[in-house]
């Protein structure tokens, strides 16, 4: 089986893996607010209401399942790039360098997308969090499929990049929403 092949076989079990975690924080969530609401036994006594949630406070499980997204799409199009790449016989410095420009490219859409659906109060934190998610998820899928060893130059580059797209894609969903 090729590297691709297993890179986006490895990204497709993580991202369903991310929904899943993602929809039990959403049960988890839900049932846990049925539960602090109350339920008078006697109609006249009255209830308190359910305190909100805190103003300002990151939606973890919507930051888990945007991970899983923007890291499956990203290995999709790592995939199709390495797959042109090797269609043209091209050397491995051309598909690395091919790599890291589409790459860095979608990975500023992925943070666009995300940034657009986001209230502007939580917009750098939630996009912080993903960002930071998707640096350690890229981090441990090349580590695991291409058997990349995790240095600190690596781990370096992915936050640098990571973060450098996050502030694009956040600063152009941002000026968009005003």
């Amino acid at each position: 089986m090729s590297d691709a092949l297993l890179t986006t076989i490895v990204s497709g079990i993580l991202a369903g893996m991310f929904q899943l975690l993602s929809k039990r924080m959403d049960l988890h969530k839900s049932s846990a607010a049925a539960q602090n609401s109350p339920t008078p036994a006697n109609p006249s006594t009255p209830s308190i209401p359910a305190t909100p949630p805190a103003s300002g406070s990151v939606n973890y499980s919507l930051v888990i399942k945007q991970i899983g997204i923007l890291q499956f799409v990203l290995n999709i199009v790592g995939f199709f790039v390495g797959f042109l790449m090797a269609s043209t016989d091209a050397n491995q410095e051309t598909l690395l360098a091919s790599a890291l420009l589409v790459g860095t490219i979608a990975l500023i859409a992925l943070f666009f997308w995300a940034a657009l659906s986001l209230d502007k109060s939580l917009l750098w934190k939630h996009l912080a969090v993903v960002a930071l998610g998707v640096a350690i998820t890229t981090l441990l899928v090349n580590s695991i499929i291409l058997q990349m060893p995790i240095s600190l130059a690596s781990l370096g580059f992915a936050l640098v990049q990571s973060f450098a797209c996050m502030g694009i894609g956040g600063v152009i969903a941002q000026t968009m929403k005003r």
